[in-house]
């Protein structure tokens, strides 16, 4: 019974975690980039972008603007 619980505690603690997580990633990752169909959304600023598709093509684009 014991172990039960243990597992329960830290399942409901994982699980309690996780939202946050994904709040804080969609907030730092605000630039998104457009190359071949393909979106990428991974790019805190729009300099990073830009400098990811140097040389290779594509877009950037705030994120707000593709939802």
């Amino acid at each position: 019974m014991r172990k039960f619980i243990l597992v329960a505690i830290a399942i409901l603690g994982t699980l309690a975690i996780t939202p946050v997580a994904s709040q804080a990633q969609a907030q730092q990752n605000q630039w998104c980039s457009k190359f071949k169909g393909m979106t990428h959304c991974r790019y805190s600023t729009e300099e990073q972008c830009r400098a990811s598709r140097s040389g290779r093509g594509g877009t950037c684009f705030a994120r707000q603007a593709s939802r």
